[in-house]
Parts: C-alpha cells; structure tokens; sequence
C-alpha cells in the first residue's frame, strides 16, 4: 500500500457540508478517517481523489487517511481485512461491485447505507440504484449496501490511420454485431496483403481481470443473453434463448481468435494489455470498458482528435439497441470500521451532484456519471468539441442499459470471480472443446454456485 502525502486543497467538496459535519460530528473530529480507493488508469485519477479529500479535511476539520492501491490488490486485501475484522472506514473499489460487494453485503459484512443513498435518490439514475441494493441472507432483505460513484460501459476503440490504411473509411463500419466485427477482420485482411502483421480484433481473452469477462457479456447480451439471471435472482441457464446466446457469444469470439484474427497472447492479457496493444497499433480496435485510451492521450492532439476513434457498442443483428451492462464503481463501509459516522459525512458530501461531477471532470471524464442531472445540467459531458466523452456519454448513458447480474443474485459476482465464462473460451481455444461443450461444463459450474446462493 502507499500512503499518499498531503495536497493542495479544491474548495468544493467540504464547503457545502462543513457546518452539518462540524455540528453534528464533532466528538470524533480528531479520528482519522481511513480510506482504500482504487488507483487510476492515469496521474488525473489520483489527483482527483487526493484534492477531494483535501478538501474535505480543510472544511471539516476532519483527517483522511488516503491510501491509494491498484485494483485487484485492494480487492484482496479487503477481503483479508473483514475476515480478521481490522477494516477500513470507507472503500471506493472500481470492480468491488463484481468481486467484492454481492458475497460481502450477502454475509452481513457491509454496513446498510440507505441513509447516503437517501441524501441523493433523487438524482441517481435507476441503473445506478438497482446495480446497489444487495441481498443480505442474515437479514433476508435487500437494501442499499453500497453508494454509487461512477459507470462505465463497453466501447470499441478504433485507430482510424489504420482503417484507412487498409483502403477502408470509419463510415464503412456496419452498424450491426457481427457484421461490426466482421469488418475488422476485413481490416486486417488488407493490411496483411500490404506486409503489415497487424491484428483486426484485440480482444481481451484472458482468465482473470475484468476486461475479458466485460467482452464476453456484451456478446451474450447482444445475441440475445439478458435474461440470464431473472431480477429475483433465479439462473435461467436452461432458458433456450439464453443457451443459444451463450454458445454464440463463445463461438464469436473465440473463432477470430483460433483463425489468427486476435493476437495470441490475447489469452493472457491483463486489464491493460489491449490498451497496451493499442497503442503500439498492432490492433486495429479493441472492445474496452471506459474511454480510457483516448483519454490516456489526450495532450497528443491530433492522435486524441483525429486518430483514435471511440463507438459505441453495435445494435443486435436484427438491428436493435442491445441493453448496456452499466458496471457501477461503488463505495462501501465495511462493518467493524471504526470512524462509520465520519465516513457517512464524507461520503454524503462527496456524492453531492457538484461535487461528484468536478471530481468525474477532473479524472478526464473517464467514467461516466451515475447521475442523469449531471449531463443534463453540464454541458461539458456532451461537448461536441470532445468526440469521445460524447461518444461515451451516448453509449452509456443515453442507451437503454441494464445492472450486472449480481445485483440480482451473488451467485453470479462469483461466476465472475471464478472467470466461468473465460474458462469456456480457453477450453475451446486451448482444450478443443466445442462451444457447445464449453457452454455445458460453463453451464454446470454456475448451478452449483447458485445452489449455495438461495434467495428466499
């Protein structure tokens, strides 16, 4: 972990709260609040956080202790910490609502934040809500045991000098799923023929992470899959839509893959690998779930302006809007945290609608806002002068969209954590399984996870 020094403090974020806080919280005034948040994808993540809390401190009174540490490890360590009950105050984990909140609101380790959500219920969007509320099988309800920060959604990054290269135009993109992809492969295709060993698809294919499974459940939405999981937690796996779904989206993507269409060592790509990959252009475009590549090099203009394109996620083969997976980056208190006022005061402040809107502005806007008023009221968000944060915005936001499905049941956090999906698609590019076979053991190991997992 790395302790983070102190900055040089904005003055939104206290300013509202100071004399609520100050009032009613006094008696702990001299108690640090602890703080875990995820490390950004970049320097401007970080400092956004770290001005945030500065802020905070010098309004208040109050002291934040920040630590700042990648994602997995946060994820691990957080586990580790509820386990032997020596947690910190406040959480912000960007995949926590995959891997950490379902299993840890199910065993009553979280504390119910309805009260912070309440503060705010008014501007959150309905995605950002539904994706919060848990099931705890102590108390045999489901309640609000995380707040909503920021989403993000699945986009596809295009370098638009390579298109061209190709002989081909951004306009000739197909508008429709596996026509999109297709084109692509056509892509590569012709830069071949030119000399050139460049891929057309950089899909993420790995077992672990986020990003590969992220892929994989845009395909099964997109072929139909969304009714996986019913919203009252029941695994429709046998559901002869849901089948087809599934044995299409491994066969979609794992095919490019076994024809040379994907780089090999797609199969062990981290988070930051098709990133990575991008850059040095050996991929023509790559599935990614923020505009994190763009935004990366925004002080390179014309490569931010001109040349790296960002789209939204292709309509369904029939030609309709596919529902979004919004993934909903939250914060939690764990229980057994020792400052829970401070860190509902903090939190209740951080998530007012100015406050979260300069500190999404200041990451560069690469998550998206989980509040419907924010876009509306800001036209920073849909600034056509910036052709990714729009293209961002109208993708994730804009679009009809939908809560992963741990929010419906855990069970399904952990078919994430244990990459069920992943390992279908390495058993066929690597065991020579057929999609149909990988489907089925894919398909058993998920109703014996949801077997531990009945909601009543």
């Amino acid at each position: 972990m790395q302790k983070i020094s102190r900055r040089q403090a904005v003055v939104g974020l206290g300013a509202a709260t100071a004399a609520t806080t100050l009032r009613s919280r006094s008696a702990k005034a001299n108690k640090p609040i602890v703080v875990w948040w995820t490390q950004g994808f970049y320097a401007a993540e970080n400092k956004a956080v770290e001005d945030a809390m500065a802020a905070w401190e010098k309004k208040t009174g109050n002291k934040v202790e920040l630590t700042i540490m990648n994602g997995p490890d946060l994820i691990t360590k957080m586990i580790a910490a509820m386990n032997v009950k020596d947690v910190p105050d406040l959480v912000h984990t960007v995949t926590g609502d995959r891997f950490l909140v379902p299993a840890a609101a199910w065993n009553d380790q979280l504390i119910d934040l309805s009260d912070v959500v309440a503060t705010q219920d008014k501007q959150f969007s309905k995605t950002a809500l539904d994706s919060s509320r848990y099931y705890n099988n102590v108390t045999k309800k489901r309640s609000y045991f995380s707040v909503p920060i920021k989403c993000s959604a699945m986009n596809n990054s295009v370098w638009r000098p390579l298109v061209e290269e190709a002989g081909l135009q951004i306009n000739d993109i197909p508008k429709t799923q596996d026509a999109y992809y297709k084109f692509f492969e056509t892509a590569q295709d012709k830069l071949r023929s030119k000399g050139k060993r460049i891929f057309g698809l950089g899909y993420s294919m790995a077992t672990k992470e986020a990003d590969s499974g992220t892929l994989f459940h845009s395909f099964l939405n997109a072929y139909g899959g969304a009714g996986i999981v019913s919203p009252e937690g029941k695994l429709q796996i046998d559901d002869p839509a849901v089948r087809k779904a599934a044995i299409m989206a491994l066969e979609r993507l794992t095919t490019p893959y076994k024809k040379g269409y994907v780089p090999p060592g797609a199969i062990n790509w981290g988070d930051v690998d098709n990133n990575n990959a991008f850059y040095a252009r050996q991929i023509v475009m790559t599935p990614n779930a923020t505009i994190s590549i763009a935004v990366a090099q925004m002080e390179k203009k014309d490569q931010y302006l001109k040349e790296i394109i960002t789209q939204g996620i292709p309509l369904n083969n029939d030609g309709k809007e596919v529902p979004r997976l919004l993934g909903v980056s939250p914060c939690i208190i764990p229980k057994g945290a020792q400052n829970i006022d401070g860190a509902k005061e903090l939190l209740k402040a951080f998530i007012m609608p100015e406050n979260l809107n300069s500190y999404l502005k200041e990451t560069r806007a690469r998550y998206l806002p989980v509040m419907d008023s924010i876009i509306k009221s800001d036209p920073y968000w849909l600034d056509p002068a910036d052709p990714h944060r729009k293209a961002g915005i109208e993708n994730g936001l804009l679009a009809p969209s939908m809560p992963w499905w741990m929010a419906y049941n855990p069970a399904y956090g952990q078919i994430l954590s244990e990459q069920v999906w992943t390992q279908a698609e390495a058993n066929i590019t690597q065991r020579s399984m057929t999609p149909e076979q990988a489907f089925e053991e894919a398909a058993k190991r998920s109703k014996l996870l949801f077997s531990r997992y009945q909601i009543t």
